[in-house]
């Protein structure tokens, strides 16, 4: 397989998956990375995804085209649009890295490296389920599982977001994550700053830049089921309406899944 190389499926967005009019985002990324999956060979693994949704991904037929950019000797690089199928407009597009396991002597060790501080918060099963959905919550947050450690929206003095979020067996049957579902659920949580607003604005995503440090099936399941994680967000800077939030999901033993960066427009 080639450079240039060419996958073209089609793909029903699904109902009740809205944020506003269209879909919630996770899903398109969920679907970008599900693709190149499919697509690429099993040792190379996905490593990140990069990812804008300039259009509302509306409940219907959509195409979705994978082309292979580069392929080096250990990784490669996957460009994903998504398009409506009725008039060809793109709605999502993404670039999607994988790579082989490098097997690296590293010195000082690779667990040295990390900076990031796991949060000091109650384990998910000391902490209540808040049910999240309409007619306060996005409709796509009934088919998810929130256990919210700080202040809702509103109700804080901090753009801090913590709690513990998972894909229950209702919606998703399985034991263990994926890639897919991982890089996606990062997106889950409302937008940190609703914590600290007096009122929630309209916001909008303008990029997503996700990278998963850990192989999903090194977070063990939990009573047969997928572990809950614990999502870390916050603000860190606004200028012009736009601003950049840093979004981290964990296993509960402290370990770094995902790391995401988000460009968030305020509305009005």
């Amino acid at each position: 397989m080639g450079e240039g190389t060419t996958f073209e499926s089609t793909w029903a967005v699904p109902d009740t998956w809205q944020q506003g009019r269209g879909a919630w985002g996770g899903l398109p990324i969920r679907r970008m990375v599900e693709e190149v999956v499919q697509c690429e060979a099993p040792a190379r693994e996905v490593r990140s995804i990069t990812a804008q949704i300039p259009e509302p991904v509306l409940v219907g037929s959509h195409q979705v085209v994978s082309r292979l950019i580069r392929k080096g000797s250990a990784m490669s690089m996957w460009q994903v649009d998504i398009l409506r199928e009725h008039d060809n407009v793109t709605v999502a597009r993404g670039q999607v890295v994988t790579g082989v396991n490098k097997n690296l002597e590293l010195d000082p060790p690779g667990e040295a490296w990390g900076s990031a501080l796991f949060p000091h918060v109650p384990p998910a099963e000391q902490v209540e389920l808040a049910p999240v959905g309409p007619p306060f919550g996005p409709v796509f947050g009934q088919h998810l599982e929130y256990r919210p450690i700080t202040p809702l929206p509103t109700m804080g003095t901090e753009p801090v977001v913590h709690g513990w979020i998972n894909l229950p067996q209702r919606t998703e049957l399985g034991a263990h994550w994926n890639a897919a579902q991982l890089l996606s659920m990062v997106d889950a949580w409302w937008p940190s700053p609703y914590t600290l607003m007096k009122t929630m604005r309209p916001v909008a995503t303008v990029s997503f830049s996700a990278n998963l440090l850990i192989d999903p099936i090194n977070i063990e399941s939990i009573n047969g089921e997928r572990s809950p994680l614990l999502h870390d967000a916050s603000v860190s800077a606004i200028h012009g309406g736009f601003m950049s939030e840093l979004r981290r999901l964990w296993t509960p033993d402290g370990r770094l899944v995902v790391e995401n960066l988000q460009s968030i427009m305020v509305i009005k």
